[in-house]
C-alpha cells in the first residue's frame, strides 16, 4: 500500500496538495495525520464520496510500502506516521524552508508561495500539460493555491503560483469555491471568540513593527482560529499577529506576518513550529496558557529585527547650492545629475530647498538668471539619521514634499527622496527567508574562498585602514568580476567612501609601499607597493558627460552611483573590504545574475551615446568570456553604431580600446562582432575580414612564446593582419589616425613593399647567407606577417634567421678595413656584406681567414 499524508491541522493547499498527490501515485490512499481546518473539514464533509479519504485507525501500518508527504518535511507534523519513518521508502514534496527535524527521505523542495503550484508542475512535466484533471480536482487545487498565498497578496507569491491559477482556471476550475470556502464572515461563535481575542490582546510597537499578541483559553480544541488571524490582523492594523489558543496542557500558536522584520519562521523555531517566516503554526504542550504568552512576548522581542533608519538609505554625500547660484545653473546641475531638487546652503547651514519644478516654472517667465533664494522653499521638512523608514514616509505623505534633508545637528549629512522610498518597500515585498539567507552567506564564503591568500592579506589591511579612519571601501569592478568566474585578476581598484587620496596616502604607509601618485581632479591616487603591486584608489564619485562622446566630468557620489557610471552590470558589482561587512557582495544592478547567465546589459538606454568606445568594450567582453549581449542592450547598440556615434570618438580613444581588443587571447572572435555591427567600416570602409585573416588570427594565438622572446605586440599584428588586403594610400590613412610614429611606418611600408619578393626568394634560399640578405632590413612586425603566409620551409627559414642569423656578431668590421688601407665607399660596404655572407655560410671560419681573403681582394 501506498499512503499519502500531510501535516496535522491540515490547510486547504494541504489538502489540494494531497489531492494532486494521488495523480502522481494513483494506487495511493490518502489520509489525515490528525486535526483539520474548519474550511477542510467543511469541504471534506461534501465532497467525501470523491477524495476517498480513508481514517488514520483504519490503516494497517504493516501494509504501508511507501509513505508520500505533502506540505511538510518535518517528522513533528506528520502523527502517528511518523512511526512509519525509517522502515518505508519516504516520497516528501515540501514548499517550506529546510529544517532539522526535516524528515531522511527524498525531498522534493521548492520555493513557492503554495505546495499546490509544486505538485502542478511535477505533473505537468510527468504526465504533460494536456493531462486530464476532475472538476473537483481544479476546485481544490484553486482553493488551496488562493489560501496559502492570501488570494496572491503574500510577500510569499511567485509568478509561478500566479500561472498555476491561470493554469487551473483555463482548465476549468470555478471561482466560486475560493469565494465560499476562503473568504466569508463569521459565524455566531467566531463572532465571540473574536471579540474575546481582540480584548485579550496588546499591540507590541518595536522599531517600525506592530505586532499583535493575544492569547484565549480553551479546555477543548477550537477550530477555525487560522479564518480569524487575518481579520484580526486587519481590524488592529499591525504588521504580525500571534493567537495562542488552549490550555495548560495543549496550546496551539498561530501567527502571520507580512514584514521581514517578523520573522516567524526563526521566532517559533524553539518550539518546532511549521511554515513560512509569513505564516505559521505550532502545537505546544504542557506550558500553561499564561506562561506561554509571557515566554513568546519574550522571545519575539528578541527576534524582532530592527528596522532600517534613514541613514541606511540616504543619498550622501549631498550635492548642494548657495542661495546666489542662478536659476539656470541650478538647471544645469539637476540635468545632469537627474535630480528633481536641490538643497540650498549658506554659511554651511541649511537654507532651503528648490524643486525642478520651481526651477521649470521661473525660468517659463524668463527668471533663468534670478538666484535661487527669491523661489526657494525655506519652510523645511528634516529628519535625522536615526527617524525610522515608517515615520519618514510619513512625513514625505503628510507634508506632500518630494525630499527630505537628513541632517547631523545642524550638518546637512545626506538627503532621502521618494524614489528612496519606494525603492526601500519593493525590496521589503522580496521574501528573504532563511533558505534565501544561507544562499547569502554561502555566496559571501564561496566568493572569499575564490580569493587568493596573498590578496585577502592585501584586503585585510585595507580593512584596518577603513576602522581607523571609519570610512566604507569597497573592491570594485574587473576583479570582482573575475573573482566569480574564477579568472586570475592582479588589477586592484578600491573605492573609498569618503576621501580616496588621504585614504590612498594611509595605505602607502601601512604597505610601506614604493610611491604613490596622485590625481586630484579625479579624485584618485595609485599606491604602487612594488614593481609587481599597484593599487588604484579612487572616491566614490558620479560622472556626467558635458555632451554625448565627450570625457567625463568628475564630483562626490555614493558607492550606488559609482557603480552605476560603469560600463556594464557584469563591471558594477562591489566586495566590501571595510571593517562592517568585509567580504559582503554589494550587487545594486543584477550584476551577478548577469554573469551567470552569462550576458552583457548596460546600465541605461544612453550608455552607448554617452561612451560609444562602450560598443568596442561590449564585444571585448563577449568575446572575452564568451557571454551573449542582451536582446535591449543589442539593439541600443545597433542604433549608436547607425547614427555615427562611433565617428565622434577621439582616435586615441580607438586606438587604446583596440589595443585592448586585438592583445586579447581570442580576437578574432572579437573582430566577428566589429564586422558584424559595422564597427570595422568605422575604421575604414575598405576592411574586411576575410578567411585568409581569421586563419592569420587564430594562428596568432599560438605565438604567443614567440612575442614575448621577441618583444613584438599582439595587438599591433593582429591590427596589420586587417591592414592586409588595402591600398598603401588606405593603411597610411589608418596609420595617421591612430598615430602611429613616422619609423614604424617607413619600416613597415619598405617590408610591405619587400613581402611577396622576400617570399619568392625564401624558397629558393639554401644558404644562411641568402636567408640573411633576403630578411635582413625588413622590420620584426612584417616579418611575421611574412612567416604566416609562408609554407612550412619558409617558416623554419624565418626563425632561423630571428633566432640564430640576425643575432650573429659581424667578425669583420669597417674599422678592421680602415685598418689596413680601406676608405669608405660602395665598395667598402660590398666588402663588408661578402664577409658576414662568407661567415654566414662556413661554419669555423676565423677572422683572420676572412682578413686574409680580403687582403687578396
Amino acid at each position: 500500500m501506498e499512503l499519502i499524508t500531510t501535516h496535522i491541522y491540515a490547510d486547504l493547499d494541504a489538502l489540494s496538495s494531497m489531492v494532486l498527490a494521488k495523480k502522481l501515485y494513483p494506487n495511493a490512499v490518502i489520509a489525515f495525520p490528525g486535526n483539520v481546518s474548519n474550511n477542510v473539514k467543511k469541504f471534506v464533509t461534501l465532497y467525501q464520496d470523491f477524495l476517498g479519504i480513508i481514517k488514520t485507525k483504519e490503516i494497517d501500518f504493516d501494509q504501508v510500502e511507501k509513505l508520500i508527504v505533502v506540505d511538510t518535511a518535518k517528522v513533528s507534523r506528520i502523527g502517528r506516521f511518523s512511526e512509519l519513518i525509517g522502515k518505508v521508502p519516504v516520497e516528501i514534496y515540501d514548499h517550506h524552508p529546510e529544517s532539522d527535524e526535516d524528515i531522511e527521505g527524498n525531498i522534493v523542495r521548492v520555493d513557492y508561495g503554495s505546495n499546490t503550484t509544486h505538485l502542478l508542475e511535477i505533473i505537468k512535466n510527468r504526465l504533460g500539460s494536456s493531462v486530464n484533471f476532475e472538476k473537483y480536482e481544479l476546485n481544490v487545487a484553486l482553493m488551496g493555491l488562493y489560501e496559502d498565498t492570501g488570494n496572491f497578496t503574500y510577500s510569499i507569491t511567485t509568478p509561478k503560483d500566479l500561472k498555476a491559477g491561470a493554469f487551473l482556471i483555463k482548465k476549468g476550475g470555478d471561482l466560486k469555491f475560493v469565494h465560499e470556502y476562503t473568504t466569508k464572515g463569521l459565524r455566531e461563535d467566531q463572532k465571540e471568540t473574536f471579540i474575546e481575542l481582540l480584548e485579550a490582546g496588546e499591540t507590541i510597537k518595536f522599531s517600525a513593527e506592530r505586532i499583535f499578541l493575544t492569547k484565549l483559553y480553551s479546555e477543548e480544541f477550537l477550530g477555525g482560529i487560522d479564518e480569524l488571524i487575518n481579520k484580526i490582523k486587519d481590524v488592529e492594523d499591525c504588521t504580525a499577529c500571534f493567537i495562542i489558543c488552549g490550555n495548560d496542557e495543549k496550546s496551539n500558536i498561530i501567527a502571520r506576518s507580512s514584514s521581514i522584520g517578523v520573522p516567524l519562521d526563526e521566532i517559533l523555531e524553539g518550539y518546532q513550529g511549521g511554515g513560512h517566516t509569513s505564516a505559521s503554526s505550532v502545537v505546544v504542550k504542557n506550558i500553561p496558557v499564561d506562561e506561554l504568552y509571557n515566554q513568546l512576548r519574550e522571545i519575539i522581542l528578541k527576534n524582532v529585527k530592527k528596522g532600517k533608519t534613514t541613514k541606511e538609505i540616504m543619498s550622501t554625500p549631498v550635492k548642494t547650492i548657495t542661495m546666489e547660484t542662478r536659476l539656470r545653473d541650478a538647471h544645469k546641475i539637476m540635468t545632469r545629475f537627474g535630480y528633481t531638487g536641490l538643497p540650498v546652503v549658506e554659511d554651511g547651514k541649511l537654507a532651503g530647498i528648490i524643486s525642478r519644478r520651481d526651477i521649470d516654472r521661473s525660468m517659463g517667465h524668463g527668471f533663468a538668471n534670478a538666484p535661487v533664494k527669491v523661489y526657494m522653499t525655506s519652510k523645511l521638512i528634516t529628519a535625522s539619521e536615526e527617524t525610522s523608514i515608517e515615520d519618514l514616509k510619513q512625513l514625505l505623505v503628510e507634508n506632500e514634499v518630494g525630499r527630505i534633508p537628513i541632517l547631523r545637528g545642524d550638518k546637512l549629512v545626506g538627503i532621502v527622496t521618494r524614489a528612496d522610498i519606494l525603492r526601500f518597500l519593493y525590496a521589503q515585498k522580496k521574501r528573504m527567508d532563511i533558505k534565501k539567507r544561507k544562499v547569502s552567506k554561502a555566496m559571501r564564503e564561496q566568493l572569499l574562498d575564490k580569493i587568493p591568500k596573498d590578496l585577502i592579506d592585501l584586503l585585510k589591511a585595507i580593512e584596518k585602514i577603513a576602522k581607523k579612519r571609519k570610512e566604507k571601501v569597497y573592491m570594485v569592478g574587473g576583479i570582482v568580476r573575475d573573482i566569480i568566474l574564477g579568472i586570475p585578476n592582479k588589477d586592484i581598484d578600491i573605492v573609498v567612501e569618503g576621501e580616496g587620496i588621504a585614504f590612498a596616502w594611509d595605505l602607502k604607509n601601512e604597505l610601506n609601499g614604493e610611491k604613490i601618485v596622485v590625481h586630484e581632479k579625479f579624485k584618485t591616487a595609485v599606491v604602487i607597493v612594488d614593481k609587481d603591486l599597484k593599487i588604484d584608489v579612487a572616491t566614490s564619485r558620479v560622472e556626467y558627460y558635458e555632451y554625448p562622446t565627450s570625457l567625463p566630468s568628475v564630483d562626490y557620489g555614493s558607492i550606488r552611483e559609482d557603480m552605476y557610471r560603469r560600463d556594464f552590470t557584469i563591471n558594477s558589482l562591489a566586495l566590501e573590504v571595510d571593517y562592517q561587512k568585509f567580504g559582503e557582495l554589494v550587487d545594486f544592478f543584477n550584476g551577478y545574475r548577469d554573469i551567470q547567465n552569462r550576458e552583457i546589459r548596460i546600465l541605461h538606454n544612453f550608455s552607448f551615446v554617452e561612451d560609444p568606445t562602450r560598443i568596442i568594450r561590449a564585444f571585448r567582453f563577449a568575446s572575452r568570456y564568451d557571454f551573449k549581449i542582451e536582446e535591449e542592450t543589442e539593439r541600443f547598440l545597433k542604433d549608436a553604431v547607425e547614427n555615427g556615434f562611433l565617428k565622434k570618438i577621439s582616435w586615441p580613444r580607438v586606438k587604446n580600446e583596440f589595443k585592448i581588443i586585438l592583445g586579447d587571447k581570442n580576437p578574432e572572435k572579437a573582430l566577428n562582432f566589429l564586422e558584424k555591427y559595422d564597427v570595422l567600416k568605422n575604421i575604414h570602409h575598405n576592411i574586411k575580414l576575410t578567411e585568409k585573416m581569421k586563419k592569420h588570427l587564430e594562428e596568432l594565438n599560438s605565438l604567443g612564446e614567440m612575442f614575448s622572446q621577441l618583444k613584438l605586440k599582439k595587438w599591433i599584428m593582429a591590427f596589420l593582419i586587417l591592414m592586409e588586403d588595402l591600398k598603401s594610400d588606405e593603411i597610411e590613412l589608418i596609420f595617421n589616425k591612430f598615430s602611429f610614429s613616422q619609423d614604424f611606418r617607413k619600416k613597415y611600408e619598405f617590408g610591405i613593399k619587400k613581402r611577396s619578393e622576400a617570399l619568392s626568394k625564401l624558397k629558393k634560399a639554401d644558404k644562411n647567407s641568402e636567408i640573411y640578405d633576403t630578411l635582413n632590413e625588413i622590420s620584426l612586425e612584417v616579418l611575421m606577417l611574412i612567416y604566416l603566409e609562408g609554407k612550412k620551409s619558409s617558416r623554419e627559414k624565418i626563425r632561423k634567421f630571428i633566432f640564430d642569423l640576425s643575432k650573429i656578431k659581424p667578425l669583420v668590421t669597417g674599422a678592421d678595413l680602415i685598418s689596413v688601407g680601406y676608405k669608405p665607399s660602395p665598395e667598402f660596404r660590398k666588402i663588408l656584406e661578402d664577409a658576414i655572407y662568407r661567415q654566414l655560410d662556413c661554419k669555423g671560419i676565423t677572422k683572420e681567414q676572412l682578413m686574409s681573403n680580403i687582403n687578396k681582394f
